[in-house]
């Protein structure tokens, strides 16, 4: 079988000779050619999407050999070898056939430093046991001018001495730090910009504490790779790629505490060479991971992390330590490409079916064979060992611990150990959001309190909050708090905090759950986690934004009915599964269902102008915005088998088209993708297509599925009876504006807006009478008629004294419906004379204030209570005269100074409201039967008089103007 620098050699000759092949076949014939050695130099690397170790030097081969020195004669220093290379980072050499007599031995050392290693005997010692192997490795030596010198006191004793076969020599540390891995989907490893931090910047923290356990790995003379401490017993696992046999395993060296002393990255640590060697126990090519155990058991020094037995979830965050491009300690927390709540990594894949963990935070070469670990338990869930953007681990925790059997369940501490250093308390998993439901029902968020380990004293635990949301109204803690942890006792507790759905329009809010500790002079401490912040997404909204309506969906599971598809390819837009729409090149696994393809890696052939157009034009003239989603896998490898993909619109019957936002970017795996079609919003003639161009290469494919357009409009007025059947359900609990729709319609109906904090409970908003016209009103006749609409409003909790502006929905047709009727019976009124009636005759009545909603009408009104049935009547026809109850009388009426009000029945209190509704003044009276007001300083224009009856708590809500 031919090596790998052999093949490279092959691969650079066909170039050579590609490069003179005939241009109209020279894509096809360098395409597949590639394709054959890029599948052979991937038997030498186990995948072709697993990593390669980190190449930091060159390695030559040589033939020196000091068996003619070293004979039985000789004594002293009877061989001598310098290796010399200006600038190299390090230096060393590999022996072979290492034999000598008792008490001889060789000396290698720095010709600068004072750095120096002995051998004897017969070879390198490579385990407790003192094992040696004759071909190997020497130990690094940082010097670009070593010295190998052989020591003998009384001749070779037929001892045969040495050979030196290979030397190494390393690059400067600028030159690794920017060198790459071999595979090409490292190229892209750092997603974004770089967010990886100094390990020293968590020093003190749990994080911190668990970087400490990785290590720095030199395999043989010039590779590097990143391995971590697995267990309390000595064990290091990295990545098969890294080390896959026990002599590359006896042949790595193992540097720990390779880090910076501080956050500036500018003040190296002293390293720590713990072992030069190391037993192979175990490795698994498919997983990517390799056991090992070392000579000696680190520890205690640098503590241990374990894999675990849960698999990790998608949106967990996790943190990374490694040693990205060969340099010191750096931990990724952070990720500025798809990250979660406050920035932090997330798992974006979670590794189910055989795929790999993904992830997107920064890599690099060199973060081979590092643990990736869950933040909320410290446990390792995956090995990385792939770049690419999303980044990866092959390797899931519970697969290598199901691979290695009981060869892990025998090590202490290797399978869901934190190995916590002391009772620290910390919040567990918890969501960072949630959505806030708008009707009267509750949700119970329920999550863990943890201790590390069991404290010696018991651990009073006081969870305080804070935030934009209001405790006790828009959640409550409903468990015991303070919490105890009792001394001895490790096991965590279980804390419940019920959040309380409401109708408000309100925006998100937060609130904060804060710990504090009393120790009661123990060791239990509180974790860094001690602090977290929980959203509560509102998902209520105005009537001008209106709900969601889905104007297309499309899955494939069927045909292509609704699709126009076009191009100039032998093959254009199929459906098919997945395997139907990969091929030789490209994959479109990982969708279990139909999806709509085009591949133009399949038949090579011209895919210029391939369109998939949605067949029905899209009314989007009155919507307020819309976004289409939908799933994708695509591959454009930017390169001369590259592509373009779009989503265009075009308004003018598909003449010409528009792209939607830019390219499409390509997804190596599916993923999802959402785009604002703001550009269209407004257009009533809107076609809708996926365009893909092959740019004259034989490029790869592009897969779809789950194709959704979804707008958001003004809400329609609710007309029909609903009470008791579609009506809306809301919780009014404090102050605030609530807004009630039918729940299958999406029609409005009114709002309510709660002025005070009184709570009414569960409130029911319904229309309970439908109509275009008019209807007496208990016995009114002629042309005093009350609208055919009413609504019923009913509460959960009863108040008599409260302050509420309740606003409902019309359309034209209703009001003018009402006025048509009026008329027809002989009456004058019109919309502008109406006033709202809440409850029976001579009930609460206010004024109503007209305005407008899409092209409908709203009446406004104030009221001291919610509950009641709602009608809308000229004020004689619900009982009363224009400004002159039997009871009242307020005049003059317009005034431009003094308002007099005259009454028979004992006043306690008189509001003076405007026309946008805001109490302008209140006056609190001492059952009073005469009051006067001084509305000279108040600017023209109508204002509401709301006086209150001692007695019965009723109000009677009036109109005046102000000259």
């Amino acid at each position: 079988m031919l090596r790998t620098k052999q093949i490279l050699l092959l691969y650079v000759f066909l170039l050579a000779i590609l490069a003179q092949t005939n241009r109209s076949i020279k894509n096809s014939i360098m395409k597949k050619t590639l394709l054959f050695l890029t599948l052979t130099i991937a038997l030498f690397v186990n995948a072709q999407e697993i990593s390669a170790p980190l190449k930091i030097g060159d390695e030559f081969e040589v033939n020196f050999s000091s068996s003619a020195e070293y004979n039985a004669t000789n004594s002293g220093i009877v061989y001598s070898k310098e290796f010399r290379s200006t600038g190299s980072g390090y230096i060393k050499v590999y022996f072979e056939n290492f034999d000598l007599n008792d008490n001889d031995y060789v000396r290698i050392y720095g010709e600068s430093n004072n750095q120096e290693f002995i051998y004897s005997g017969s070879g390198k010692v490579i385990n407790a046991n003192q094992d040696r192997i004759d071909e190997f490795w020497s130990r690094t030596i940082f010097d670009d001018h070593i010295i190998v010198e052989l020591h003998s006191q009384n001749g070779n004793q037929n001892h045969y001495g040495f050979d030196i076969t290979k030397v190494a020599y390393g690059y400067p540390m600028d030159k690794i730090t920017g060198a790459f891995e071999t595979n090409a989907q490292q190229f892209e490893s750092v997603c974004g910009g770089d967010e990886r931090e100094q390990a020293a910047c968590y020093d003190n923290t749990e994080i911190g504490r668990k970087s400490n356990a990785i290590c720095r790995l030199v395999i043989g003379g010039t590779s590097l790779c990143t391995g971590w401490l697995l267990g309390s017993e000595g064990h290091v696992m990295t990545n098969n790629h890294c080390i896959g046999t026990a002599g590359e395993a006896a042949n790595t060296e193992f540097w720990f505490n390779y880090r910076n002393t501080d956050c500036s990255g500018l003040n190296a640590d002293a390293t720590d060479i713990v072992a030069t060697s190391a037993t192979f126990i175990q490795t698994g090519a498919g997983l990517d991971y390799t056991l090992v155990q070392l000579p000696v058991n680190p520890t205690d020094t640098y503590g241990y992390l374990s894999l675990a037995s849960v698999p990790p979830a998608v949106g967990e965050r996790i943190y990374h330590p490694q040693h990205p491009g060969g340099r010191r300690n750096e931990i990724a927390v952070f990720t500025d490409t798809n990250p979660g709540a406050g920035g932090f990594t997330t798992v974006t894949n979670a590794g189910n079916g055989g795929a790999r963990v993904e992830y997107f935070h920064d890599t690099e070469g060199g973060s081979s064979g590092s643990p990736v670990l869950r933040f909320s338990d410290h446990l390792v869930i995956g090995l990385h060992n792939t770049g690419g953007c999303p980044n990866g681990a092959a390797g899931r925790s519970d697969e290598i611990i199901n691979d290695l059997g009981s060869i892990i369940t025998a090590i202490d501490g290797a399978i869901d150990d934190p190995n916590p250093d002391s009772p620290r308390i910390s919040f567990g998993a918890i969501p960072s959001a949630s959505s806030e439901g708008s009707d009267c029902n509750f949700q119970d968020l329920t999550f863990d309190l943890r201790i590390a380990m069991a404290p010696s004293e018991n651990a009073d635990v006081t969870i305080t909050t804070s935030g934009t949301a209001t405790a006790g109204t828009d959640y409550e803690i409903l468990s015991i708090n303070p919490i105890t942890f009792a001394a001895g006792d490790e096991s965590d507790k279980q804390i419940t905090i019920r959040i309380y759905n409401d109708g408000f329009v309100e925006g998100d809010e937060n609130f904060t759950l804060d710990l504090s500790l009393n120790a009661n002079g123990g060791d239990a401490t509180l974790s860094t986690n001690s602090s977290f912040m929980h959203t509560l997404v509102d998902d209520d909204f105005t009537p001008d934004v209106g709900s969601q309506s889905q104007l297309i969906f499309e899955d494939f599971e069927s045909d292509l009915s609704n699709w126009i598809v076009s191009g100039n390819g032998v093959s254009n837009f199929a459906i098919g599964d997945s395997a139907a729409a990969s091929s030789t090149n490209w994959s479109a696994a990982g969708n279990d269902t139909n999806v709509v393809f085009v591949n133009d890696d399949a038949c090579n052939c011209d895919m210029s102008q391939e369109r998939l157009q949605y067949a029905t034009a899209i009314d989007l003239s009155n919507v307020n915005s819309a976004s289409l989603n939908f799933d994708i896998i695509y591959l454009d490898s930017g390169d001369q088998y590259a592509s373009d993909a779009f989503v265009q619109t075009s308004i003018d019957g598909g003449v010409t088209w528009q792209n939607v936002g830019s390219e499409i970017v390509t997804f190596n795996s599916w993923g999802s993708m959402n785009l604002d079609l703001a550009s269209v919003v407004g257009e009533s003639n809107v076609l809708l297509s996926f365009f893909y161009d092959d740019l004259g290469n034989w490029a790869y494919g592009m897969a779809l599925d789950n194709i959704s357009l979804t707008a958001q409009g003004e809400a329609p007025i609710q007309t029909d009876f609903n009470d008791g059947l579609n009506s809306n359900e809301a919780s009014v609990n404090g102050p605030g504006t609530i807004y009630g729709y039918d729940s299958t319609s999406g029609g409005v109906m009114a709002s309510i807006t709660n002025n005070s904090a009184e709570d009414y409970g569960c409130t029911n908003i319904g229309v309970s009478r439908s109509g275009t016209g008019g209807q007496p009103f208990l016995g009114s006749t002629g042309g005093d008629l009350a609208m055919d609409k009413q609504f019923n409003l009913t509460t959960g909790n009863t108040i008599t004294n409260g302050d509420v502006d309740i606003t409902f929905y019309f359309t034209e047709a209703e009001i003018a419906g009402w006025e048509s009727a009026v008329s027809a019976a002989g009456g004058t009124y019109t919309r502008s004379d109406l006033f709202i009636n809440r409850g029976p005759r001579n009930g609460e009545i206010s004024s109503a204030v007209i305005g407008s909603y899409n092209g409908g009408v709203t009446l406004t009104g104030n009221f001291s209570s919610i509950e009641g049935v709602y009608s809308f009547a000229p004020r004689v026809v619900l009982g009363v005269n224009d400004n002159t109850l039997s009871n009242f009388k307020i005049y003059p009426n317009p005034s431009n100074g003094i308002v007099t009000i005259d009454s028979r029945v004992n006043i306690s209190n008189v509001d003076i409201i405007d026309m946008t509704g805001k109490l302008i003044n209140s006056i609190e009276i001492s059952d009073e039967r005469s009051v006067q007001l001084d509305i000279s300083n108040y600017r023209t224009g109508l204002y509401f008089i709301r006086l209150k009856q001692s007695d019965t708590n009723q109000t009677t809500v009036y109109k005046i103007m102000k000259d």
